[in-house]
């Protein structure tokens, strides 16, 4: 492959996972919604209380890379394939080559071996972000069941 097309290939990928990191980060669940739901709801409150400053932040918070349209068939072929990807018990389990594989094969879908990177990568970065979900998550439960325990029955030592 010439050099200029292996250089655009690779910038389009690079948009494809600031978007997917971006996308995934917004899109946490905080405590029943998503970080995205939480912040629309703030500048929309921002907004009606005419507070711009406020605004202003919210908005840069909720800024999203632009998506490459020229990869969009990563993008859904690699949510085709997360969603026939099981749970374990820890969490979601990584996308493997096999299921890549076994998808390329029943759809048809040609995949170059840099689209199938691009899906190993954005998978790799939706696995850290749940990842993180799922230790702030630990992380709250620990602290409600640790006050809990000091409210039932004072400090135990």
């Amino acid at each position: 492959m010439p050099r200029r097309r292996r250089g655009f290939y690779a910038a389009l990928g690079e948009q494809l996972t600031a978007y997917a990191e971006r996308a995934f980060e917004l899109d946490r669940d905080e405590e029943g919604r998503s970080r995205r739901d939480r912040l629309e709801s703030r500048l929309e409150r921002a907004v009606r209380k005419n507070r711009p400053d406020i605004a202003a932040q919210l908005e840069a918070e909720l800024v999203t890379p632009p998506f490459p349209l020229a990869l969009s068939y990563v993008w859904q072929a690699w949510a085709r394939i997360r969603r026939r990807t099981p749970a374990g018990f820890n969490g979601p389990n990584p996308v493997t080559i096999e299921a890549i594989d076994a998808f390329v094969r029943r759809t048809g879908l040609r995949l170059d071996p840099r689209d199938v990177e691009l899906i190993e990568a954005i998978d790799d970065l939706f696995l850290v972000q749940t990842a993180k979900q799922a230790s702030t998550s630990d992380q709250q439960q620990a602290l409600k069941d640790g006050l809990a325990s000091i409210s039932k029955g004072g400090v135990r030592r």
